[in-house]
């Protein structure tokens, strides 16, 4: 009985700590994406070139956006198949 309510414990503090990083990866994605906005149109304001603060953002926004796709789908994936898919023995 012990092992099962620790098992569950385990479970849930596991959810909870990729569930953490998933979140606080977005938040990060999303604050660059809005930091190199911003820098374009601080660019503009003060009437400098914006060709490197653009060429940035071509290459930053879409690979961060990317990699947290990715790993989003990962998480979202691993946790859809369910508990008992993986306690499987070999060969079934």
């Amino acid at each position: 009985m012990m092992k099962y309510i620790n098992r569950n414990l385990r479970d849930k503090l596991i959810f909870t700590a990729q569930y953490l990083s998933i979140s606080l990866m977005w938040v990060f994605v999303i604050g660059i994406t809005l930091w190199i906005i911003n820098l374009i149109y601080l660019s503009v304001d003060l009437k400098d070139a914006p060709g490197i603060s653009i060429g940035i953002s071509l290459v930053a926004i879409p690979v961060f956006l990317t990699l947290a796709g990715i790993l989003t789908y990962v998480f979202v994936g691993f946790h859809s198949k369910g508990k008992n898919d993986f306690n499987n023995a070999p060969g079934d």
